[in-house]
């Protein structure tokens, strides 16, 4: 078994009290930055939130617009073949 000296030993006990008090110091740094992390997070649900009221008060609006395209096609699918018929 090692024995240490006394200045070792205090020495030691030194830095493990260095490294205890940047320790504890540390704390509010990370602290802040979960915060940090938790305000941006929700400013992306935020604006997710908001991309999908815009996208759901669109959709209808786009249903008809595609409807209207349709009856438009239909419409001239019809005539192309009442032409065909004709001849």
């Amino acid at each position: 078994m090692e024995t240490k000296s006394r200045y070792e030993v205090v020495a030691e006990l030194e830095n493990n009290k260095r490294n205890l008090i940047r320790e504890r110091d540390g704390f509010d740094k990370k602290l802040i930055e979960k915060k940090r992390e938790l305000k941006e997070m929700n400013r992306e649900v935020e604006d997710k939130v908001e991309e999908i009221e815009n996208f759901e008060s669109s959709i209808e609006s786009s249903k008809q617009t595609i409807e209207e395209l349709i009856k438009s096609i239909d419409d001239s699918l019809k005539r192309f073949s009442n032409i065909g018929n004709k001849k």
